[in-house]
This record gives structure tokens, sequence and C-alpha cells, in this order.
């Protein structure tokens, strides 16, 4: 926890200059990911959606099947299995997605809708968990209140680095962006013979500019109890590749909310900001009693058809400085720069990084 930027939200609120600290946890040199402490109702919101998680873990896979849609590509609604990993269906975790803003983004436009499923489409709730949708949106709310606080003072370094920038981090992901992805997530507790290094999720970078994330609650599977401290601490949860490519295991106090910063700002900012890997393993070794996860993201992005790029007078050279290219798809093949190296729409740029995801894990 020593290397993890820790804020105080009293201090994104008062607008006290946090240029060194952004930096320590963003710049070339950062883990990519920070800490928000003092947050007013997050616990409060925390207890209150993450147990749903596993609640609908229980509801049965018709009932499930009931809310998975197809048509948003399982980017909205219940997804278990539909994605890849490793050859196979990932079945190592169940997703609910919901923008917990906008029930419909695309204000009823069908052929924006139709372009872009993953970004444009209509909510849908769970009936048979009534109270679900409520806290969804509160916990969704205050992410996204706390991350606007935050984006603004990452906007104030980059702006220092390049005055052309101004604050169009702030501008795109959230006064002319609707372009929200909320996930309650479920990882099931891995099965008894498991391999060692089986992991719940692979390697990835966010495309986001920002991504929130509410500090997990770790539940027995057999009775969604919550497993005491002793039988979590230590391992498993979200791990992060640093600059110098070793892996460090991050683990957010239960008071602070998570922060990553996702392709998105690496690409404004002309590499001011930069995206870090990143992966989430289940508790090492065989527990007396299996262990699930629940946690909750949200993923904070630019309009789906929004263009994207480096500052004026910045290079994508300096975007790709050092780019990743083992553990995922390089940010160069999904980034698809023309000669004149004009902004990319960012709907785009999210479509190629899912095909090429795709193509790694299969």
């Amino acid at each position: 926890m020593s290397d993890v930027v820790i804020l105080n939200y009293a201090d994104l609120v008062e607008g006290k200059d946090l240029s060194a600290e952004i930096a320590k946890a963003y710049g070339p040199g950062g883990l990519g990911i920070c800490g928000v402490k003092g947050v007013p109702g997050l616990q409060e919101a925390r207890k209150k959606l993450l147990p749903f998680a596993y609640q609908l873990s229980q509801l049965g896979s018709e009932t499930l099947a009931s809310y998975e849609r197809p048509e948003a590509t399982y980017c909205i609604g219940w997804s278990h299995g539909k994605e890849m990993f490793k050859g196979k269906a990932d079945m190592a975790k169940g997703s609910f997605y919901a923008n917990p803003l906008w029930d419909d983004p695309a204000e009823g436009n069908e052929e924006v809708r139709k372009k872009y499923p993953y970004g444009a489409s209509k909510n849908v709730w769970v009936k048979e968990l009534p109270a679900m949708e409520g806290a969804f949106k509160e916990t969704g709310r205050l992410v996204y209140d706390t991350a606007e606080l935050l984006v603004k003072h990452c906007d104030k370094l980059v702006q220092s680095r390049h005055p052309s920038h101004g604050s169009r981090l702030h501008e795109l992901a959230f006064t002319k962006s609707k372009m929200l992805a909320g996930r309650l997530l479920h990882y099931f507790a891995p099965s008894a013979d498991a391999s060692p290094d089986e992991n719940w999720c692979g390697w990835h970078n966010d495309n986001s500019v920002i991504t929130g994330l509410v500090p997990a609650l770790w539940l027995y599977e057999d009775t969604g109890e919550e497993a005491p401290a002793s039988a979590v601490s230590g391992s498993g949860g979200l791990y992060i590749q640093g600059r110098d490519r070793s892996v460090i295991r991050v683990s957010l106090p239960p008071d602070c909310l998570g922060f990553q910063i996702g392709e998105a700002s690496q690409i404004l900012s002309g590499g001011v900001l930069v995206a870090t890997p990143h992966q989430v393993r289940p508790l090492a070794g065989k527990q007396e009693r299996p262990i699930c996860r629940e946690t909750f993201a949200l993923f904070i992005e630019p309009q789906w058809d929004a263009p994207i790029g480096p500052p004026e007078g910045v290079g994508y050279d300096s975007v790709l400085k050092e780019e990743e290219s083992e553990l995922i798809p390089p940010l160069s093949k999904r980034l698809k720069i023309t000669k004149d190296a004009a902004p990319v729409i960012f709907g785009e740029y999210l479509g190629d990084s899912f095909k090429e995801y795709y193509n790694l894990n299969n």
C-alpha cells in the first residue's frame, strides 16, 4: 500500500494543488491508480450494492439468461461465459452492466444505438431484485461525482505541461458524454481442481478516461456471509504491472474509492498520464470454504462519436512511448492512426480494442 497514492476527498473539493500526487500516481513512473479516502456515503453505498452481485449469481441460469442482451454485445444486462479467456469461455465471473446515470444514453436514436451498441443501448433491470436498481444508480453517481473532481485535477497537471490541452479530459468525459459503463461483478470461487495460476481476469488496460473502483467485498460462496479479514489477507484481488515490469498487488482500504487511469486519458494527455496493465486473481491456495469476490467498477468514457487525440503540437509517439506489447495487444495496433495523425473516433478505437483482445484470447 505504500506505493499507492491516497488522496483526501476534502482536498479534491477544496481545489488543493495535487499536481505532484497526480503525477506520482498516473505519470510514466506511477502505478496508474490512486485511492480517495473520506468520500461521504461510500461505506453505506458499498454495503448496499455489492451483496446484489452475489444475489444475482444465485438466481439461476434461466432467469439470468432473460437479462442477457446479445444485441448490446452483452455490455448491458447480465453476462457470464460470453467473453473468452485463453481460448475458453470465461466462466470465472458474472457481470451485470448498466449506465447508472442515463437509462437511455442514445435518447431514442436507434441509428446511434445500432452503430455503437456497447455504449448506447438501453438499460435493463432485474425484476427479482427490485432494490438493486436504486443501489446501482446511487453508487454509480457517487463514483461519478468523485471521479469528476479528480479528473479536473488531472486536467490541471496536463495543462501545466501542454497549455493547449485546456480541460479536455473533463470536457470529453463529463460535459459532452453520456457513455458510462457500470459493471457489478461476482467472481465465482475457484473450483477445487483449479490450477494454482488460474486467474479471475486476464491482463488488460482500461479504455476509459478513468475507471472508478469500489473496494471489494469477500463472501463465502456457500452462504453469502462476509469472510473475515484473516481469511482474505495477503493474496487475491487486483494486481498491476508496474513500469519496471514488476507485478504488484493493490489492496485498497474499505474506506477508499480506487481510480485507475485509462488509455483515453493517455491519448488525450499526450502521454502525461499513462494506463497500466492489470488483472484480478483469486485467493492463493485451497480455502477451507470457497470464497467469492464482489465489486463494482464504473468506466467513464468519451462519447462514442468523440474524436480523441493528443494536445496540439504533441505527436502520437508521446502517447505510444514504451507501450506494452507482451501482456496486452499493443495500443498502436488498436489505435488506427492516419498518415495526417488526425484524431480517432473513440467508439471505433473501442471496437478495435474489443476485437484485438478477443484475438489475443483465442
